[in-house]
């Protein structure tokens, strides 16, 4: 009984260690606000899918943009939310002839909540700061994984070409190209899974700036218009400045 006594102490001793604080300060009330941070990004994505052909160009790189918070409940350990509209393409070229090509086109308003873990802490600016006494560090690795939902409306075309040959009356041989053309659309929601890696920055207590590289793996088939058999996915590089509340003093 006494060693169960031991470890109970000892675990509750380690699990306020690592909240925002330290365990021997007094429990008083908690401004909540100083564990979120809200966020605005910049930068590139790119779709991926059934549009995808070997040796054709595809899937080019368009502009992201989005906002988004955060909710830094431990030091390692914080959940986050992201909001986007984007638009997206893709283009295959067949060969052979200048319009055998496939083009889609979509659009989507997407929501994602993740769970994020930093390799370093983040801690709260009001409780530790810079100084060699109590460091602080200004970095930070972060990875994350959640799931999200996509408001997707898209559009497919294709055109290809059959030959077939032919032989006339005197025996001469020919051939003779036929296009062939498809179209297909898709829309609705599709679920989705945000898995992030992302590095920070912290320039003071308030304002910090990171670098965030996401693939969605979606569980639809059709934001290409098309359903075949390779699910589809988003590629996200973006370039986020961070504001974190009630930062500005420290104790």
């Amino acid at each position: 009984m006494k060693q169960v006594i031991i470890l109970l102490a000892f675990c509750c001793i380690s699990f306020n260690g690592d909240a925002q604080g330290y365990f021997w300060e007094s429990a008083g009330k908690t401004k909540r606000i100083k564990y979120l941070t809200v966020d605005a990004g910049l930068g590139l994505r790119m779709f991926s899918g059934d549009i995808q052909q070997r040796g054709s160009l595809f899937n080019p790189l368009k502009l992201a943009y989005g906002i988004g918070a955060r909710y830094q409940f431990r030091p390692h350990v914080g959940v986050g939310l992201s909001l986007a509209g984007r638009g997206y393409k893709g283009y295959a070229e067949h060969g052979g002839y200048p319009d055998a090509v496939d083009e889609m086109n979509g659009s989507l308003w997407e929501g994602a909540l993740s769970f994020q873990y930093s390799v370093l802490k983040w801690t709260d600016f009001t409780k530790r700061s810079f100084t060699d006494r109590d460091p602080v560090s200004k970095g930070n690795i972060y990875v994350g994984v959640g799931g999200g939902a996509s408001l997707f409306n898209a559009s497919f075309t294709s055109r290809k070409y059959r030959t077939e040959n032919y032989t006339d009356s005197l025996g001469r041989d020919s051939t003779v190209a036929f296009p062939v053309d498809a179209s297909g659309s898709g829309g609705g929601f599709a679920f989705f899974v945000p898995v992030s890696f992302g590095l920070r920055y912290r320039f003071n207590p308030t304002w910090s700036m990171g670098l965030e590289m996401r693939y969605d793996v979606y569980f639809s088939d059709n934001l290409d218009g098309l359903q075949r058999k390779n699910n589809d996915g988003m590629s996200l590089f973006m370039l986020r400045v961070s504001y974190s509340f009630a930062q500005d003093k420290t104790a």
